[in-house]
């Protein structure tokens, strides 16, 4: 028995079908007419979670957050044409930080292209700079179903486990687009073969070959030091390299956009004011170790790059995908591997009779110790508001378990540089990848979605205003999240760049006060808006925001011109007393 079907919905089902199959869950989709049979598809399989966002641009950011949060690939769907590019953004910041997303962008057929046709633009691997796998699927085609069906895998293969990031794949649809509009006559039973259920396991498909013992024995006597940066980190993560720094008396420095500082692991080991100790003249002179491992990817402060750079230690890069992340071009190492299972390995190599001097990690702890007492001090005298102090405050704050998002520019410096470590779990989120202030807020509220526990976003007011599009998905899916809008009049950051010596350039070309008022814009999306007085009313309302089912909004108007004398002052006084403290240990040590 022949039944009437229509090709693009049959060829558009076989792929969803497999996706689900695969173990994808939730899909974003913007409206358009040449994306219909995807549509049509999502939406009709009860597998899916689906959410209809009319900005392509906040829909691919908010995807982004969904997969950041599940750690499992997102499909995006979207029509053709300019809408295309719309998604580029959150695929360039996905790609970096190996987010996985499955990319389906709608197209005319092949022939259109550079006729003048309508809405019709050459998306042939438009992203092409910055895509894991891109497939020109080409026009449906009944009698080769299995072609769509493999590729549904090969999506899920590459952007999740092969070499996890982003992929495109371009589907090409001719009218009509309609389930009952029919275009040809298939065998029944062919169609319930096509909609049958294949079991599929995915699997690692790479392996590398390393000599734990060498590499143990190369680190046992040695000065070494540890960075951490960002990356998708297992649980353990943090007791299996404090272990390692225990066994080899490595200092470990994790970034402010790792969730190293925080959590129920050890700590005395781990250096969170390295960026203020390196600022101390003649510290890398002093202490320049002799080995550094570096997992995941470079360290947020331009210092500790410079220190990177300029170190003479041997340098070893160690993440999951083998990535080159040195910008200072001068890791000679690269090791392949999760980062929680090459500790684990280093260390069951290492012998066990094996002893380690502490001297070197007692100073580090040592000076790391006196930068924190300075910082406290000066936290708890400084007059509101201050920008490091907000960091901190909400941090103290927040809920166990709670999702922090850090906005680029200032905010994520502040965190690197003011937050201490804290036997709180914390799950921090970043778009370090591309380091862009678009998308900052749906990619918030994408996390925010998908997770029980509460949300936080420390935001900049115009990454907040790039992307306040991206609230009207707080509203229409009812998701909560708290925003600390720190409004510093635009382009704070300027302020800490050399360019902040050329006054009348600056301020016409770099700061940029949005003169706005964001109380009339937060209520128009339904969030509750409160503007922040003092540090108890700051305190006060992180209390009560965890409480709240909806968008919350605490502006903080700060001064940028005196946050950055602020930070300058408290590093003068670290780099005085850790000058104090070299000088004092050299003296010592000559002595003996």
């Amino acid at each position: 028995m022949k039944l009437s079907i229509n090709r693009n919905i049959v060829w558009c089902d076989v792929f969803t079908n497999r996706l689900a199959e695969l173990g994808v869950k939730h899909v974003c989709i913007s409206p358009g007419s040449r994306s219909t049979a995807l549509t049509l598809s999502f939406t009709s399989n009860k597998a899916f979670t689906t959410y209809s966002i009319v900005d392509e641009r906040s829909s691919a950011f908010f995807a982004l957050g969904l997969a950041k949060k599940t750690k499992s690939p997102v499909a995006i769907v979207t029509t053709s044409g300019t809408a295309v590019a719309e998604l580029y953004p959150a695929i360039i910041e996905a790609f970096y930080q190996r987010v996985p997303l499955i990319v389906c962008t709608a197209d005319r057929p092949r022939k259109l292209r550079g006729s003048g046709a309508n809405q019709t633009i050459n998306q042939h691997n438009i992203y092409k700079n910055h895509i894991r796998l891109f497939n020109d699927v080409g026009l449906p085609d009944v009698k080769n179903l299995t072609h769509i069906r493999n590729l549904a895998e090969e999506a899920v293969r590459i952007s999740f486990f092969e070499n996890k990031g982003p992929v495109h794949l371009n589907f090409q649809f001719e009218k009509p687009f309609e389930p009952n509009s029919y275009t040809d006559s298939i065998e029944n039973s062919m169609l319930e073969k096509i909609y049958a259920h294949s079991a599929f396991e995915l699997r690692e498909t790479y392996t590398r070959k390393i000599n734990f013992a060498n590499l143990a024995n190369k680190f046992h006597g040695k000065r070494g030091l540890i960075l951490i940066g960002f990356n998708n980190y297992g649980d353990d993560f943090g007791k299996q390299v404090i272990r390692f720094s225990e066994k080899f008396g490595f200092p470990v420095y994790a970034d402010g956009s790792s969730s190293i500082r925080f959590g129920n692991h050890k700590k005395e080991n781990i250096i969170e004011n390295f960026t203020a100790l390196v600022r101390t003249t003649d510290f890398q002179s002093k202490y320049d170790p002799e080995v550094i491992i570096q997992f995941g990817s470079a360290p947020t402060a331009n210092v500790l790059l410079e220190f990177f750079k300029n170190s003479k230690a041997e340098k070893i890069l160690c993440n999951e995908y083998g990535d080159l992340n040195d910008p200072s071009l001068t890791a000679k190492t690269i090791i392949r591997m999760n980062p929680e299972n090459f500790c684990e390995a280093i260390i069951n190599a290492s012998p066990a009779q094996k002893e380690t001097s502490t001297e070197w990690l007692d100073d580090w702890r040592a000076m790391n110790m006196i930068a924190e007492v300075l910082k406290s001090e000066m936290v708890e005298e400084v007059s509101f508001p201050f920008e490091g102090r907000i960091t901190k405050e909400v941090i103290t704050a927040l809920p166990e378990k709670s999702n922090l998002f850090v906005s680029n520019s200032l905010p994520i410096r502040d965190m690197d540089f003011f937050a201490s470590v804290l036997n709180k779990r914390l799950n921090v989120f970043t778009n370090r990848g591309a380091s862009g202030i678009d998308g900052i807020n749906s990619t918030a509220l994408g996390i925010a979605k998908v997770s029980k526990a509460p949300t936080f976003l420390i935001v900049g007011d115009l990454a907040f205003f790039h992307d306040m599009n991206g609230l009207h998905n707080a509203v229409k899916y009812k998701i909560p999240l708290t925003v600390i809008l720190i409004n510093n009049s635009g382009g704070g950051i300027f302020e800490s760049l050399p360019i902040s010596e050329y006054r009348e350039v600056m301020k016409e070309n770099f700061l940029t006060p949005l003169s706005i008022n964001f109380r009339k814009f937060v209520e128009a999306y339904e969030g509750r808006y409160v503007k922040i007085k003092s540090w108890n009313h700051l305190r006060k309302e992180l209390k009560l925001s965890p409480a709240s089912r909806s968008l919350t909004v605490l502006e903080v108007k700060t001064d940028a011109i005196k946050s950055k004398l602020q930070r300058q002052k408290y590093w003068s006084a670290v780099a005085k007393q850790i000058s104090q403290y070299i000088n004092e240990i050299k003296t010592r040590r000559n002595s003996v």
